[in-house]
């Protein structure tokens, strides 16, 4: 990918340092303007533009996401995710979000395809309908339950590592190349399924049991969704 278009209103904490490849030095800096740095440096032919702005609050990612071929979702709020991926539909461009769980087992990357999948909305649903509920999914270790229920600490969350963030981000990579690269003559392979569950400890109504395990589910749109009535854009065909 040549051409990167970067939003994020947020500086780099020390507290970041635990989970991204960052150094000290970047304390205090523009995390957009630190990644452009390093897809500059990976990629001196990049055409990379930074927003330190909140796309929520910001009509020029309205226009980013019109023009572009693919979207990529990486916040950690649901809110945020969830309209990013409003825009990706209501703009029908291919949107592959991912997300760390807090509590460090796992994540889970999902691939919106206008036309061929169902809208992050859709997986939402369909989440619901089977009971897999990633926050009641959690099978609290000891010291979680102490700290949740002995303590009171009901917002307490136990941090992931650096190791769960990178396995789902490239996951996330392996999808979105997936999806670039499906009609050229050297396709890169990804998975079949859009709704992919990386975890490494038991999850309630995923599995009873294994470690580093990957699920997949393949979320087709919903009739009462708008998802359902857009037509396939030639960039997602």
């Amino acid at each position: 990918m040549r051409r990167w278009e970067l939003f994020d209103p947020d500086t780099l904490d020390a507290v970041n340092l635990v989970k991204h490849p960052r150094q000290r030095k970047d304390l205090g800096h523009s995390k957009v303007e630190i990644q452009r740095e390093w897809i500059q440096d990976r990629n001196p032919g990049a055409d990379v533009n930074a927003h330190a702005v909140d796309v929520m609050a910001a009509d020029l990612f309205q226009r980013v996401v019109e023009r572009c071929s693919l979207v990529l979702c990486c916040a950690d709020k649901k809110e945020v995710r969830q309209f990013v991926n409003a825009v990706a539909r209501q703009h029908a461009k291919p949107c592959v979000t991912a997300s760390v769980f807090r509590q460090g087992f796992g994540g889970e990357v999902y691939a919106y395809r206008p036309g061929l999948t169902g809208c992050f909305a859709c997986m939402d649903r369909a989440a619901d309908e089977q009971g897999i509920n990633m926050n009641d999914a959690i099978q609290l270790l000891p010291d979680e339950e102490h700290q949740m229920y002995g303590l009171n600490l009901h917002d307490y969350q136990a941090s992931g590592l650096s190791l769960d963030i990178q396995a789902i981000s490239l996951l996330q990579a392996r999808v979105a190349l997936g999806l670039l690269t499906a009609d050229s003559a050297r396709p890169v392979a990804a998975p079949q399924a859009n709704w992919l569950i990386h975890y490494s400890r038991p999850l309630a109504g995923v599995s009873a049991s294994g470690f580093n395990k990957l699920v997949g589910f393949r979320i087709r749109p919903r009739k009462s969704c708008a998802c359902a009535e857009l037509a396939i854009p030639a960039c997602a065909r």
